[in-house]
C-alpha cells in the first residue's frame, strides 16, 4: 500500500497522478474521496492536474466581435429611448397646444360647483374629434377614380 497523504494530512502529488490514473484500490479511492470533499487546498491542485491540457484557444479571438454586438445592442437602446421620448414630447406639445392643459376658472358670481374647468378627457376626445374630422375631408375630397371632386373642369 502507497502512501498517499503527507505528515501534515494533506495528498501527496504522486495520489492525485494514480487517482488521475485510476490506481488506488477501492479503499484508498475512498479515502482519497473524502480528503477532497473538505480539503479545498487538495482538491483545487486535483482540478489543476485534471485541466492542464484541456484549455484550447480559439481559432479566432471572441472579443472584438463580442464587444462589436454589445456597441450595436447600446445603439439601438440608445435609440428607442430617444425616439420615445421624441414622440412623447411631441404628443405633449401636441396637446398642450390644443389647448387640453387649458383650466376655465369659473367667474366670481358663480360658485365654484358650477364652474368646474372641462376635464382632460373631454379636451382630448375633442381634440381627436376634430383629427378624425380632418382626416374624414382629406378622403371625402377624392373620388373612386382618384380625380378631385372639387376640381374645376
Amino acid at each position: 500500500m502507497k502512501e498517499y497523504f503527507t505528515p501534515d494530512g494533506h495528498l501527496t502529488d504522486q495520489a492525485l497522478r494514480d487517482l488521475i490514473a485510476e490506481l488506488p484500490e477501492e479503499l484508498e479511492r475512498l479515502e482519497i474521496a473524502e480528503h477532497l470533499s473538505f480539503c479545498d487546498r487538495c482538491t483545487e491542485r486535483y482540478t489543476d492536474l485534471l485541466c492542464e491540457d484541456c484549455l484550447l484557444e480559439p481559432p479566432e479571438p471572441l472579443r472584438p466581435g463580442v464587444m462589436k454586438r454589445i456597441r450595436q445592442r447600446a445603439r439601438v437602446i440608445f435609440l428607442n429611448r430617444y425616439v420615445a421620448a421624441g414622440f412623447a414630447a411631441c404628443f405633449t406639445m401636441i396637446l398642450w397646444l390644443s389647448g387640453a392643459f387649458q383650466m376655465k376658472l369659473p367667474a366670481t358670481d358663480t360658485p365654484a360647483i358650477m364652474g368646474i374647468p372641462q376635464s382632460f378627457t373631454g379636451k382630448t376626445a375633442e381634440l381627436s374629434q376634430q383629427f378624425t374630422d380632418g382626416v374624414n375631408k382629406f378622403f371625402i375630397s377624392f373620388d373612386l377614380k382618384g380625380v378631385f371632386q372639387n376640381e374645376k373642369k
